[in-house]
C-alpha cells in the first residue's frame, strides 16, 4: 500500500509541478531550458495559490477539501493532454532531455538515501524535520488558528509556502510522514534544474555538460542533506538560482519579461523561507543601480509598477492573512531572526563578524565540535558529527573537500581575470560578496560551528554549477575532483546515512529509553553505535508518544521514588499529542514512521542493497565522466593540431 501511495505521490508531483506553468509559458519566446524551469516555478506558484484559495474558504477544524484539490490535479493532466504537441517540441531539445535524465538519476539517488534514514540527526540540528511536518498538518487539517507550534514557535515565525505545497499534495493522498518525506525530497531536489539553466551564464563561451553537475550533486554532503532533510532551504535556493538565471538573461537581452520573472521567483522564494531575502535585496539594488536607469523615463515607471504589483500580490497571500489573523506585531516580530537578534541585543556586529569567520574556517580547526551538548556518543556517531560539522555549516567545504577550494579559485579568477570588465562579471563581483554579507548578517543565531547552511546554500549550488561549467577538466584537476567526490560521499553521505539508520531492536540498544521519571537518560555510550546528545532528542521526538505511554505503564506496574513527579511530566508529554498534533500520534501508532522504517531493520547487512546501489551509481557516473573527459580533451588536442 505504501509503495502505491509513494508512486501516486511522485505522479502527482511530476504532473502538478510542470503542466500548469507550462500551459502559460509554452508560447513565450524563451529558450527550451527557460521554458522548462519557468514551467516548474510557475506551476509551484499556481499550486500554492490554489491551495490558499481552498484553505481560505474551508471551515476551521475540518480537513481541506480533497475533491477540490483533486480537481486542480485533474486540470494539470488536462493541460498535459492539451499541450502535448508543445511538450513534444520541448522534449526535442537535447539540453532538456539531458536535464531530465540527470534529474531522474538524482531522484533515484535521493530515494535510495531516504530509504536508509530512520532517525534524523547531525551535530546540533534538532527538530526542524518535525516542525515542518506539524506546520503542514496545520494546513492539511485546518487546525484552529490558536494551535501552538512545537518548540514554542508562532505559526508566523516561518513563511508557509512549502508547507502549503506539501499540504496541497498530502490533502489528496494521506497525512503519513513517509509521503511527506517524498514530497519534500522531490521539491528540494528541484534546485538541480536552475543550476543547469545558469551554467551557460557561468561558462561564458564554453560548451557546458550536465553529467559532471549531476555527479557533483550526488556526491555532495551539503546538497544531499538539504534535499533529504525535511526543511525548506533547498526549495528556497531553487527560486533564488532561478531568479538569477532569468534576471541575467533579461539583462543580457534587454527583456523586461525575463527580469519580471526573476523578481517574481525570488519573491516567492521569500514565501518559502526568509533566507531568500538577502538575494532579493541584492537584485533590487542591482536593478535600480545598473538596469532601470538605462530605460526611458516613462518605461521606468511602468516596469517598476509591474514588478511591485506582481510581487506585492504574492506577498499579500501570506502577510495579509497573517496580519489579519495574528496582528502586525506577531507577524513580523515572531520571525526567528528578529527573536534571536533581540536576545543578542547590542551584539549584532560582533555576532555577524564571528558567524562570518566561523562559516569560512572549519570548526574542527578551532575546537572539538562535540564539546557543546553533543557528547558522549559512540565512536561512529561521534565521527559522523565531526564530518557533519566540517561540511554542513561551512561555506567552502560545503561545496566539497577539494571542490570547495577549487570553486573559490575559479570564482576569484573569473572575477579578477581578463574579462572582469563585462557586465555579468560586474554582476557576480557584487552578488557574491554582498549576498554572503547579507546572508550572514540576516542570521539571527550565533553558532561557532558556522551558519552557511541557513542562508548561503544558493551560492553553494551556484558554485557547484561553476565547477561543472569548466568541464572538461585537466587530468590532475579531474582526479582531484573525483577523489574529492569519493571522500565526500564516504564521510559526508554514507557514514551520515548509516548513523541515521541506527535504531533500537531486540539485540541492541542504540538509543537509551526514558529514565524512571520520564526524563532524558544519562548518555553514557556502551557500543560504537550508541547515540546520545541532540541525536537522542530527535529520536525522542520520533517516538515521544509511545515512549511516554510505556513509561506511564511502567510506573503503574511498579511505582518508584519520585513517581508523582515523573507521572506529572509524562502525562504533560502525552497531552502534547492533543494540544500540538490534535491526536496525530495516537492515530498513527504513537511514532513517526520514516521510509527507512518500512524497508530495512537494524541488522547491518540489511542496508547493503542501498549501499551497493549507491556505489554502483556513483561508480557508473564517475566512469562516464572519465570517458567523456578523455574524449573531449582528445578532440580539443586534435583541433589544436
Amino acid at each position: 500500500m505504501l509503495v502505491l501511495e509513494v508512486l501516486l505521490a511522485v505522479f502527482f508531483l511530476i504532473a502538478c509541478s510542470f503542466a500548469p506553468g507550462f500551459f502559460f509559458v509554452r508560447r513565450l519566446r524563451w529558450t527550451a531550458m527557460e521554458k522548462l524551469c519557468a514551467s516548474v516555478g510557475a506551476s509551484l506558484i499556481l499550486c500554492y495559490l490554489s491551495f490558499v484559495a481552498v484553505y481560505l474558504v474551508s471551515q476551521e477544524g475540518r480537513d481541506v477539501s480533497r475533491p477540490v484539490l483533486s480537481c486542480f490535479s485533474a486540470c494539470s493532466l488536462a493541460f498535459c493532454v492539451f499541450a502535448r504537441r508543445d511538450i513534444a517540441r520541448l522534449l526535442h531539445s537535447f539540453r532538456v532531455r539531458q536535464t531530465l535524465q540527470a534529474f531522474c538519476f538524482l531522484l533515484l539517488w535521493t530515494f535510495l538515501v531516504l530509504l536508509m534514514i530512520r532517525n534524523y540527526s547531525g551535530t546540533n540540528w534538532l527538530g526542524d524535520w518535525l516542525e515542518h511536518f506539524q506546520r503542514t498538518l496545520f494546513f492539511v487539517h485546518h487546525f484552529p488558528k490558536s494551535s501552538p507550534i512545537v518548540f514554542g514557535y508562532e505559526l508566523s515565525a516561518r513563511p508557509p509556502a512549502m508547507n502549503e505545497l506539501a499540504a496541497f499534495f498530502l490533502g489528496q493522498l494521506t497525512d503519513r510522514f513517509e509521503i511527506f518525506q517524498v514530497i519534500f525530497g522531490f521539491l528540494n531536489l528541484l534546485i538541480f534544474l536552475p543550476c543547469c539553466l545558469i551554467m551557460p551564464a557561468l561558462a561564458g563561451k564554453r560548451k557546458t555538460f550536465l553529467l559532471p553537475l549531476a555527479l557533483l550533486f550526488a556526491a555532495n554532503p551539503a546538497v544531499m542533506q538539504q534535499v533529504t532533510y525535511t526543511w525548506t532551504k533547498a526549495l528556497t535556493a531553487f527560486f533564488v538560482v532561478l531568479s538569477f538565471g532569468f534576471y541575467l538573461a533579461g539583462m543580457r537581452k534587454n527583456d523586461h519579461g525575463r527580469i519580471l520573472a526573476g523578481f517574481v521567483f525570488v519573491s516567492f522564494g521569500m514565501l518559502v523561507h526568509y533566507s531568500a531575502g538577502p538575494y532579493l535585496v541584492f537584485l533590487t539594488i542591482h536593478y535600480f543601480w545598473r538596469v532601470l536607469w538605462q530605460r526611458p523615463a516613462r518605461q521606468r515607471l511602468r516596469e517598476t509598477a509591474t514588478i511591485l504589483i506582481f510581487c506585492g500580490a504574492l506577498w499579500a497571500t501570506w502577510f495579509g492573512w497573517s496580519i489579519a489573523v495574528y496582528g502586525m506585531r506577531t507577524t513580523f516580530a515572531s520571525n526567528t531572526t528578529v527573536t534571536a537578534n533581540r536576545q543578542l541585543k547590542g551584539q549584532f556586529l560582533t555576532k555577524t563578524a564571528s558567524n562570518l569567520v566561523d562559516s569560512v574556517v572549519p570548526a574542527i580547526l578551532r575546537f572539538d565540535p562535540l564539546t557543546q551538548g553533543l557528547s558522549p556518543q559512540g565512536f561512529l556517531p561521534a565521527l559522523r558529527d565531526r564530518a557533519f560539522a566540517l561540511y554542513q555549516p561551512n561555506l567552502i567545504f560545503g561545496m566539497g573537500i577539494f571542490g570547495g577550494p577549487i570553486i573559490v579559485w575559479l570564482a576569484y579568477r573569473g572575477l579578477l581575470g581578463a574579462n572582469r570588465r563585462t557586465e555579468e562579471r560586474r554582476f557576480w563581483g557584487v552578488a557574491i560578496p554582498l549576498s554572503i554579507a547579507l546572508g550572514i548578517a540576516s542570521t539571527g543565531e550565533r553558532d561557532p560551528r558556522g551558519v552557511a547552511h541557513l542562508t548561503l546554500f544558493s551560492l553553494q549550488a551556484i558554485g557547484l554549477s561553476l565547477l561543472a561549467s569548466t568541464f572538461p577538466w585537466r587530468r590532475r584537476v579531474l582526479w582531484l575532483i573525483l577523489a574529492g567526490c569519493a571522500i565526500d560521499f564516504a564521510a559526508g553521505i554514507l557514514l551520515h546515512a548509516y548513523v541515521q539508520n541506527l535504531e533500537n531492536d531486540e539485540q541492541k540498544t542504540v538509543y537509551a529509553a526514558l529514565n524512571s521519571t520520564g526524563g532524558k537518560p544519562n548518555d553514557a555510550p556502551v557500543t560504537p553505535d550508541s547515540v546520545g546528545g541532540l541525536a537522542w532528542d530527535n529520536w525522542y521526538l520520533k517516538h515521544q508518544y509511545t515512549l511516554n505511554a510505556q513509561a506511564l505503564a511502567s510506573l503503574d506496574r511498579a511505582p518508584t521514588a519520585g513517581a508523582s513527579v515523573g507521572r506529572g511530566q509524562i502525562e504533560r508529554s502525552l497531552a502534547e499529542d492533543e494540544s500540538y498534533w490534535h491526536g496525530w500520534y495516537a492515530r498513527n501508532g504513537g511514532s513517526v514512521k520514516l521510509l527507512g522504517d518500512h524497508f530495512w531493520g537494524q541488522a547491518r547487512w540489511r542496508i547493503f542493497p542501498e549501499i551497493s546501489a549507491l556505489l554502483a551509481l556513483l561508480g557508473a557516473a564517475m566512469g562516464m565522466v572519465l570517458k567523456r573527459n578523455a574524449l573531449l580533451l582528445k578532440d580539443r588536442w586534435l583541433s589544436l593540431r
